[in-house]
């Protein structure tokens, strides 16, 4: 929790839960900013399906967004100005890995930050956040065609006080801040794939 705080300049809300490894649907550790004070809260990653217009088809990209999907016309979301924007705090991420019914982990972190902001929206009262995700970097490109959109320490305020657009943020893209790992973690339980069952 010292780290976050000294990397955010934010104060804990209640008792943020930190998890190491997360999926769609549990507890995050996001960043948010009202009346100019920052705070660590716990939310749900992913927007509550009352947030989109069409919830049966936005039910796969709850816990994403790209960035054309929160403009005014884009007809997906209610109401994109209703959403806070965050900084869900990550340590790495990872991507399936590999072919089907075979897949592993590949994790991709950054080599000289242990952890790191991912932009993206909050639904206003706790109700869930989503992260940005943009075109990948040639280097997470070998797993994946979308990375998360990774703020730089000195953009948190622009981002966090609505002044910075996806386009005018500083954000980690360059391949040589990346490192990418693939394991023989299986995808779905992490279990390593000469275990035995």
């Amino acid at each position: 929790m010292s780290e976050m705080q000294a990397l955010f300049g934010a104060e804990p809300c209640g008792n943020p839960t930190w998890k190491p490894l997360i999926w769609p649907g549990e507890q995050v550790v996001a960043i948010t900013e009202r009346d100019g004070r920052r705070t660590i809260e716990t939310s749900t990653w992913g927007l509550p399906t009352t947030a989109f217009i069409d919830p049966g088809r936005s039910r796969a990209r709850r816990a994403i967004l790209f960035p054309r999907e929160f403009r005014a016309d884009a007809g997906v979301l209610v109401d994109p100005g209703e959403l806070e924007r965050c900084l869900i705090v990550l340590e790495s991420f990872a991507y399936p890995d590999g072919p089907a019914r075979q897949r592993t982990r590949a994790w991709v972190g950054l080599w000289d930050q242990p952890l790191v902001g991912w932009a993206g929206f909050c639904a206003p009262g706790g109700q869930g956040c989503a992260g940005i995700l943009v075109l990948a970097n040639p280097l997470i490109e070998r797993v994946s065609r979308h990375m998360p959109l990774l703020s730089r320490p000195e953009a948190h305020g622009a981002w966090l006080d609505g002044s910075a657009t996806v386009l005018s943020m500083a954000t980690f893209t360059e391949e040589a801040d990346f490192y990418l790992e693939h394991t023989s973690e299986r995808w779905s339980t992490g279990a390593l794939i000469d275990d035995k069952d």
